[in-house]
């Protein structure tokens, strides 16, 4: 009997000092459930460098699984919780006084990038422009009801990039769509024809994708297709059509 007691007693204290020791070591440990990231943001590019009040909408889902929203300036660098390991896509959505442009972005967990000296390695994300088009993709295939994680979006925006000079050429939704019915190719990226065409007033003008070059005083070389472009407090929306013509409305 006296045996029976002194272990249950001996069971007792240990299991005692164990949740102490669990208990103190809880705040320091953290959460393995969740993943601390730092998000390094690209600085904006040339085309953009003198646009007034340039900032970024960052999104990325939360270890909760809601959706968290912080705005931080181009260059910077900001953290983040997730759930760690849990596939998503992180957006930085620049804008100029509420003017939007083509997105930055990365796809976590495959974008993690060793930790630079200093930081933890494993837990620095750097969003760039290419991981923004990824990002975009998988975001417009999420909406439509498809599992973007059953694609290699982050070789489809490197291989998109060597084949053209903007892979915006063809829009994240397009690309989706493509993806889901079965229609998609690579080689719908090459570069194609452009044309030169006279923008209205003097400028500058910033295009919205990150990837084009600002356009040389108010002349700029666009193939057919949809083209926006930011002026210091306004926006030009041209329709270029398979003969080079183009048709603009400023607002």
């Amino acid at each position: 009997m006296t045996h029976s007691i002194g272990t249950r007693l001996g069971a007792f204290i240990l299991v005692h000092l164990l949740l102490s020791f669990l208990s103190a070591c809880a705040p320091a440990c953290g959460d393995p459930g969740r993943h601390e990231l730092l998000l390094a943001l690209p600085p904006a590019p040339a085309a953009w460098s003198w646009l007034p009040d340039l900032i970024m909408e960052v999104t990325w889902k939360s270890a909760g699984g809601g959706l968290r929203t912080a705005f931080a300036k181009p260059g910077s660098t900001l953290r983040a919780e997730v759930e760690r390991g849990l596939p998503q896509a992180i957006l930085a959505l620049p804008s100029s006084r509420g003017r939007e442009l083509r997105p930055a972005g990365a796809l976590y967990p495959e974008g993690l990038a060793e930790g630079r000296a200093g930081d933890d390695a494993g837990n620095s994300l750097v969003l760039d422009w290419t991981g923004g088009y990824a990002a975009s993709v998988a975001l417009a295939l999420a909406r439509a009801g498809i599992d973007p994680w059953c694609y290699d979006l982050s070789r489809l925006a490197r291989e998109a990039l060597v084949r053209c000079s903007d892979p915006w050429l063809i829009p994240a939704t397009e690309a989706a769509r493509r993806l889901s019915a079965l229609e998609f190719r690579l080689d719908a990226y090459g570069e194609p024809a452009r044309g030169a065409l006279t923008l209205p007033g003097a400028g500058p003008w910033a295009p919205e994708s990150p990837f084009e070059n600002a356009p040389a005083s108010s002349t700029v070389l666009l193939s057919e297709g949809l083209w926006r472009f930011l002026d210091s407090d306004g926006e030009l929306f041209l329709a270029v059509d398979a003969e080079g013509r183009a048709g603009f409305v400023r607002r």
